[in-house]
């Protein structure tokens, strides 16, 4: 029974971690067709919208 425990409690933790390495590693902010960027958009469209015409 012990065995189970420490079983269950081993992939519990390893999944823990790998939850919080995926968190750090995360994008945030915005998205454009080079993919995911850190801070603030600085091409003067932080919208992402372009003009059809």
């Amino acid at each position: 029974m012990m065995t189970i425990l420490f079983i269950a409690l081993a992939l519990t933790t390893a999944g823990f971690v790998t939850e919080l390495i995926a968190a750090t590693h995360a994008p945030f902010d915005y998205e454009d067709e080079a993919g995911f960027h850190f801070g603030t958009d600085t091409s003067g469209n932080p919208a992402g919208l372009e003009n059809p015409s």
